[in-house]
């Protein structure tokens, strides 16, 4: 169901535990979910686990429930449209919307994220720009129904390996994600960062995935983000055959620190005219997962997590909550992801995205 942010925080600001969000990044969460539209199903508040009280507001629109059409529709009397990247946003969901285009099947969901002040209870002065996170996964609950072979917006579940710039096995997902970034852009990617960005996607290991692409230039950079999913056990051949700079010793060490008992990863990649050493990896349990626990103290030890945040995560409710004034019987259910940022002779850092999604229960 689509709902106001502004309203979805308000109630939120119950749920979110103090040693997450304090009572002055709620103040900054408010203000950046006020001159949002109508257009999300669900947000995400994203907390550093270790010293900082910085947050960041997410926000997710859908194809399904029409997410696209909701933003689009009201382009015309944004105020955000005065933004560059909040236009290029609103151009993204209009073609996304149209059935003729091939982002309409390959698109599944878009979320946006909005970085917020960090600086003491400093409210943002306005809406923050946008950094867009389109999934160009079609399998990926949210789309509209999935696209057969032959048509726009199909993907395979991965590409096979090929060789360096040849273009063997890239997935026919190509020309979405050409589209995506050049309608968030304004341009096409430039040459440099199409090439090696495709050859991480050419080079996948069989079942892999490439989930979603994130055009970086929001944030002042020429790159994109990749977020790839593959068997945790395909990983460091993976990282080898993409020329990824880091060490892949030390990958190997968090995975099997991290995520013992998991048998496949998500992770993040940035992508310039080469790819870059940071890598983010995504954990996700059920909430109450005993595993949490597990992976948590291992952060404790390393210093990456606060033991009152850990505390917090873990008392993160499983239990979807009531939301009281509404035309519908609605509940609001609670989810958590964790992402672990490495960077070479960096100290691990450790983020917490805490999710809120409503939901009509017609059976109570």
């Amino acid at each position: 169901m689509i709902v106001p942010v502004h309203a979805l925080m308000a109630e939120g600001a119950a749920l979110l535990p103090p040693a997450l969000v304090s009572p002055a990044a709620h103040a900054r969460l408010a203000a950046a979910a006020a001159g949002l539209p109508a257009a999300a199903s669900c947000a995400a508040v994203e907390c550093r686990l270790g010293g900082s009280e910085r947050v960041d507001l997410l926000v997710c629109l859908t194809a399904a429930e029409g997410g696209h059409r909701a933003l689009a529709r009201r382009r015309a009397d944004l105020n955000l449209l005065a933004e560059p990247a909040w236009a290029r946003v609103a151009a993204f969901c209009a073609e996304w919307a149209d059935p003729g285009s091939p982002l309409y099947r390959g698109v599944p969901l878009l979320w946006l994220e909005l970085d917020l002040p960090d600086d003491g209870a400093r409210l943002p002065s306005s809406v923050p720009a946008p950094y867009p996170f389109p999934c160009v996964d079609p399998a990926v609950p949210g789309g509209v129904a999935p696209a057969r072979p032959g048509e726009a917006g199909w993907a395979p579940a991965g590409g096979a390996p090929g060789a360096a710039g040849d273009g063997a096995g890239l997935p026919e997902q190509t020309g979405v994600i050409r589209r995506a970034l050049a309608l968030l852009l304004g341009e096409p990617a430039p040459p440099a960062v199409d090439g090696a960005l495709l050859r991480c996607i050419a080079r996948l290991p069989p079942g892999g995935r490439a989930m979603h692409v994130a055009p970086l230039a929001v944030r002042g950079r020429a790159a994109v983000r990749l977020v790839v999913a593959m068997a945790k056990a395909d990983v460091p051949a993976y990282l080898a055959r993409i020329d990824w700079p880091g060490s892949i010793a030390d990958i190997e060490a968090l995975l099997d620190s991290m995520v013992p008992f998991t048998s496949h990863v998500s992770f993040h990649l940035d992508v310039g005219a080469a790819v870059e050493p940071l890598l983010g990896l995504e954990i996700s349990f059920p909430v109450v997962d005993v595993r949490w626990g597990t992976a948590l103290d291992r952060l404790v030890a390393l210093g990456a997590c606060l033991p009152d945040k850990r505390e917090a995560i873990l008392a993160w409710p499983a239990d979807a909550r009531p939301w009281p004034g509404r035309g519908w019987p609605t509940l609001l259910r609670q989810g958590v992801m964790l992402k672990l940022v490495y960077r070479p002779d960096a100290p691990l850092e450790a983020k917490a995205y805490l999710g809120i999604t409503p939901y009509v229960a017609l059976f109570g």
